[in-house]
């Protein structure tokens, strides 16, 4: 299975954020101490990524604050079997003489804060570990903890693999008899087993200690562990399994920690932590390559009267801004209709301050108020007037000079215009990391390419853009696993293009977008749509200003491509196509879309997606998807599901970008459920940036100072 995203999460994991609190994480990348839970959960939107290693296990975990009480944590484990007699070509180490690649377990955890700490009650939380995985570490439980000054405690209650070492009968037997029985068997993975929640004959008491030395950064940790290791014991993984462990964490950087302990009476264990703020806005940047030797600051000028020359002065420092301002209609009564293009902002809020600011350093007085419309590949998304404050007005009155939202306009007969050449574009070169992850025989394998981008755009709407790779050094020559699958293998072909194809196209289309009306914009495309499929298809997305809901209706013809990404194409041939409902919901950030129709293995079904987003550029979410394909049939996994993320560059960069890093995490490939990449639902995903939302919410950064 592809997975793009380790590279650039670990990276920004390791460069931490500003104002989150120390990643307070235990082994598994969940709240805890060593290799317990407790209740405690970072902020809101704080994003985690803890990388463990020890004796009976190496853990590797992305964890996120979803909500202001739900923390969900992905964590791939590499369960360390000793084997006297390494079996060749396995990942063994042969000066120790035992082989690492029993077990490579893919899990999920999810922990929800119950209640808050208070004078006299201590924060609770109940969490379920592994409630899609294999159900090796399946185990749930109840953690309370309350601090006193630099000294934190924690005590719970585990079920599960959290029971091994039991004290007590089960208490929710008293409420149900079903409570006591624990089946212990997950069949195919990645279905969640009710039954066995909070299940078993008895209960075990788990607990820590956390003592803080603000002036060292360092913490003092110890812990007593509910799990006995039974399963590793019975392995031979480890010899002995203590229930105490000792350790002690330190701050290395702001946000990074480092752990080390001593754990199950003779392992010890090494923990790295990184936490980011993915919700923190980025600071204005000033333009890279903004202004004349001649011109000032943006600030209010008066010697500048509406002659013929402020037009091509405002377009020559919008280009070097980053903006491109396309026509523009003096109206009467001392209005100035501007459309705009934003090509480099992260947030549409800080490209509509700067045409602003521009105005305000080159209009005329006379001028007294501002409409201006965004554009977004000749498709206007919104509008919205500006009253320009007098120039002599203090600055609190000009801070709060009001910004009223419109429908989209469009100027039909400009009094000014910038006539653009065509065809224009743009070239991009640079260097790319894959990584292909979660092999069975080799858990992480990586390509180094050159990766060329070009668009050219022909004006009214119509544009090629295409994506060249150039192989440097790949090493998914190793991969021997190939499709074991009872579907059109759509997808598990991976092996094939990976190792065929490593340089060649991976994209190359023609497209034409534009507007039906006010609120319906729609799209076409045809060529080399991704890596593994070409064909032709559109999208057509009702979306009104002022709404937080949108509609849309894509079909695509698709025919499956050579395994050298050149342009041969297979016999393989489908049409899918989705109906889709999205809704950008006032409710912590959360965006929901639904998506149902037929598949590219032409199965039937419809997918769920949950995207916490932020103005910023930051994306986590979630995905499900469900078709006809009975589980059996569909095979590991059971259902096609997985992790979004998408990480602006803007937050991490000294330069205005609005670009950054999109990628999918799957913890398994399989062919059901599976989409085109990058097209259907790629008009929403495109235009989100300047949905009323996020306008409304950054209004504020829109007004020149």
């Amino acid at each position: 299975m592809r997975w793009r995203v380790l590279a650039p999460l670990l990276a920004f994991g390791v460069l931490g954020g500003a104002d989150v609190a120390r990643a307070q994480t235990n082994d598994f990348g969940i709240g805890g101490v060593l290799d317990v839970p407790t209740a405690r959960s970072p902020e809101e939107g704080t994003f985690t990524s803890t990388f463990s290693f020890k004796d009976v296990v190496d853990i590797y975990a992305i964890s996120y604050q979803a909500l202001p009480r739900l923390e969900a944590s992905f964590r791939y484990s590499i369960n360390f079997d000793r084997d006297p007699n390494p079996v060749p070509d396995s990942f063994c180490d042969l000066n120790f003489g035992f082989c690492k690649n029993q077990l490579k377990d893919r899990s999920f955890e999810v922990k929800f804060r119950i209640w808050d700490e208070s004078q006299y009650i201590p924060q609770v939380a109940i969490g379920i570990r592994d409630i899609l995985g294999t159900g090796v570490y399946a185990g749930e439980y109840i953690a309370a903890s309350k601090q006193w000054g630099p000294l934190d405690l924690s005590i719970g209650l585990g079920w599960g693999r959290l029971a091994e070492r039991d004290i007590a009968k089960n208490p929710l037997t008293a409420i149900d008899e079903s409570f006591r029985t624990r089946s212990g068997d997950s069949g195919l993975g990645g279905t969640f087993t009710f039954g066995d929640y909070f299940s078993g004959e008895r209960v075990g008491i788990f607990g820590s200690v956390r003592y803080s030395i603000p002036q060292w950064k360092v913490d003092v940790l110890a812990s007593y562990s509910s799990d006995s290791y039974a399963r590793e014991r019975g392995l031979g993984v480890i010899d002995s399994a203590e229930p105490w462990g000792v350790g002690f964490e330190w701050e290395a950087l702001p946000d990074i920690t480092l752990t080390a302990s001593w754990q199950q009476g003779d392992s010890l264990g090494i923990k790295l932590s990184a936490a980011l703020d993915t919700k923190t806005l980025s600071t204005r940047k000033r333009p890279e390559r903004f202004g004349a030797a001649t011109s000032p600051p943006a600030t209010m000028r008066t010697d500048l009267e509406a002659d013929d020359d402020w037009w091509p002065r405002i377009v020559n420092d919008a280009e070097a801004s980053g903006l491109l301002l396309k026509r523009a209609q003096e109206r009467e009564g001392g209005v100035l209709a501007l459309d705009y293009r934003n090509r480099t902002y992260q947030l549409e809020s800080d490209a509509i301050r700067r045409v602003l600011a521009l105005t305000e350093l080159y209009v005329s007085p006379e001028i007294k108020e501002i409409i201006l419309t965004g554009d977004t590949g000749d498709q206007e998304t919104h509008s919205l007037r500006y009253r320009r404050p007098a120039p002599d007005a203090p600055a609190m009155r000009r801070a709060a000079a009001p910004i009223e939202f419109l429908p989209p306009q469009r100027i039909d007969n400009p009094t000014h215009e910038t006539l653009f050449n065509y065809p224009n574009g743009n070239v991009s070169l640079g260097l790319s990391t894959r990584v292909y992850l979660f092999d069975p025989d080799f858990p992480l394998l990586y390509q180094f390419s050159l990766k060329a981008r070009g668009e050219v755009d022909f004006g009214q709407g119509w544009s090629v853009n295409g994506t060249w790779v150039q192989n440097l050094k790949s090493q998914f020559d190793r991969i021997r696993r190939g499709s074991d699958s009872q579907l059109p293998p759509v997808r598990t072909l991976a092996r094939d293009y990976l190792q065929q194809g490593k340089s060649g196209i991976e994209s190359l289309a023609l497209v034409k977008r534009g507007k039906l009306s006010p609120s319906l914009y729609y799209q076409a495309y045809g060529g080399i749509l991704e890596e593994m499929f070409a064909g032709v298809g559109g999208e057509v997305l009702w979306r009104p200003y002022d709404m937080n809901i949108a509609l849309g209706v894509n079909v695509i013809g698709v025919q499956q491509r050579e395994f050298d990404k050149g342009f041969g194409l297979r016999d393989y041939k489908t049409v899918t196509g989705h109906a889709s409902a999205y809704w950008a919901s006032p409710f912590y950030n959360l965006d929901f879309a639904l998506h149902a129709g037929r598949y590219l293995a032409k199965d039937i079904g419809a997918t769920l997606e949950v995207q916490k987003r932020f103005a910023n550029g930051w994306t986590v979410g979630a995905f499900a998807t469900l078709t006809d394909v009975p589980f059996e049939v569909f095979g590991e996994g059971s259902f096609d599901k997985g992790l979004i993320f998408r990480i602006p560059f803007d937050l991490y960069s000294p330069r205005n970008t609005g670009s950054g890093y999109r990628a999918i995490l799957r913890s398994i490939n399989r062919d059901g459920g599976r989409m085109i990449e990058n097209w259907p639902g790629s008009m929403w995903e495109r235009l989100r940036r300047t949905q009323g939302d996020w306008l409304d919410a950054t209004t504020d950064r829109m007004i020149p100072e």
